[in-house]
């Protein structure tokens, strides 16, 4: 079973090579960043014990969970807290929101292969929130999170 640091990294990187229009996609946050960019974070709920990190594991009266749930948010900021038009055009087009020829969308991305090359079971764009001013390190900016649920069976 892959760590979460390989489950990051996965996530970004097939983001990262279909995203359209081109976007930076980090494993990790950074303290200072430079959109437009994405970020993999940690889910509010990340992962629910029992079920997760590490395979099957035994609860106390012996019952066997399968490793099920993790949960991954994309960070997507297009830019400092401005609301022009073409930045709101950029993010929802990143957020499947707008669509054309060109565009392809995060949530799009993670669908051409949703094992991210074989290290989940699945891994699909489950909702998006946030939308709009986001604070990140004390600045505030432009975007929103999409949550991802994955399966690490």
């Amino acid at each position: 079973m892959a760590n979460i640091s390989t489950i990051r990294t996965a996530l970004a990187n097939q983001i990262a090579e279909y995203a359209f229009p081109a976007l930076r996609v980090e494993a990790n946050p950074y303290d200072q960043i430079n959109p437009p960019c994405a970020m993999i974070l940690p889910g509010k709920t990340v992962a629910k014990y029992g079920r997760t990190l590490g395979g099957p594991l035994q609860s106390l009266g012996g019952t066997q969970y399968a490793a099920t749930d993790l949960n991954l948010d994309v960070l997507v900021i297009v830019s400092h807290a401005s609301t022009i038009e073409r930045v709101q055009q950029n993010l929802d087009q990143w957020l499947g929101f707008e669509q054309d020829e060109t565009a392809v969308s995060v949530p799009m991305a993670i669908d051409r292969d949703i094992t991210l090359g074989g290290v989940v079971e699945w891994c699909v764009p489950d909702n998006c929130d946030s939308y709009g001013p986001i604070e990140w390190n004390g600045t505030m900016y432009f975007g929103a999170r999409i949550h991802c649920a994955i399966s690490l069976r």
